[in-house]
């Protein structure tokens, strides 16, 4: 497996800021024929779905969900430095505004309250300002 790892024969994380981490093999239980085998990324911690077919066909309880921390601890030299770069958005090479951010997180949080209310059947104004009464 120290072969096929250093090979990436089970493929590289797509994450750009990766830069090309190696994938491991993992199961989503040690139960056969429950799930198959999922691709984990050692860098950002994070699981893939296989693009190979190949890989697809693979029973996840074959390797377990202990298998990338038992290899990552018999071969510590393996395990990569987590990058710290984060990617910051930009239009035409500027970066987004902050402000940004919180009006598309206010816009979701209305849209969360408006579905809430119309699942409890509570009535709200659509088009006062504000409120959810109308004015008397």
């Amino acid at each position: 497996m120290l072969d096929k790892y250093r090979n990436g024969d089970f493929g590289y994380c797509p994450r750009v800021h990766c830069k090309l981490t190696p994938l491991l093999p993992i199961g989503l239980s040690d139960t056969p024929r429950v799930a198959s085998v999922k691709l984990y990324c050692p860098n950002c911690e994070d699981l893939y779905n296989p693009k190979s077919s190949r890989h697809a066909a693979i029973d996840g309880a074959f390797f377990g969900t202990s298998f990338p921390s038992m290899f990552l601890q018999t071969y510590p030299e393996l395990i990569p430095l987590h990058n710290v770069e984060i990617y910051t958005p930009k239009i035409f090479g500027f970066h987004i505004h902050d402000y940004a951010k919180m009006t598309r997180w206010r816009l979701l949080q209305k849209e969360k309250l408006k579905k809430e209310l119309d699942e409890k059947s509570i009535e709200y104004s659509r088009s006062v300002p504000g409120g959810f009464a109308s004015p008397t």
